[in-house]
């Protein structure tokens, strides 16, 4: 682990819950600490909402909660945007004859860093559609946190409006 939180140049964190207008280093990073990162997500919202002349009441809840919500987990080195299309697998023929998929390549890295460990299942979690066996592919490929992904979730709900 790098010891921070942003991108593989050590720049910015290259994610859009991340962007500020103003480049400000409080909302984009890098980050040094996990309370740092959740606080930038915060920061965030906050100047976004404001910007729309909106309350911010969630906001300010993110501010108080995020960071003993999501803990202090280490940095790794993330994909960014693992979601189903961005996994390219082939087909196999096994010694018994039987066909399965691997993978074969994964795609779209802009978004690519090191964030919190908890983010590359969290990020998935609130687009996981619940109508298939993906989000069985996801547990089995990712440690899942549930708890985390349903606070990713919320904030999910809060920017992507």
């Amino acid at each position: 682990s790098p010891g921070f939180d942003g991108s593989v140049d050590r720049g910015p964190v290259p994610h859009r819950y991340f962007w500020s207008l103003e480049k400000d280093p409080a909302i984009t990073g890098p980050f040094q600490t996990a309370e740092e990162f959740t606080k930038g997500i915060a920061l965030c919202s906050k100047t976004m909402f404001s910007e729309m002349n909106n309350d911010s009441f969630h906001c300010d809840y993110l501010a108080r909660h995020l960071p003993s919500a999501l803990g202090n987990y280490p940095p790794m080195f993330t994909h960014g945007d693992l979601w189903r299309e961005n996994v390219l697998v082939r087909k196999v023929v096994i010694f018994t004859n039987e066909e399965e998929y691997e993978v074969a390549a994964l795609v779209d890295w802009e978004t690519a860093g090191w964030y919190p460990s908890y983010w590359e299942y969290t990020h998935i979690f609130p687009l996981l559609q619940w109508i298939d066996d993906w989000p069985e592919y996801v547990e089995n490929i990712l440690d899942p946190l549930p708890l985390e992904g349903a606070m990713i979730w919320f904030v999910f709900n809060i920017l992507e409006f």
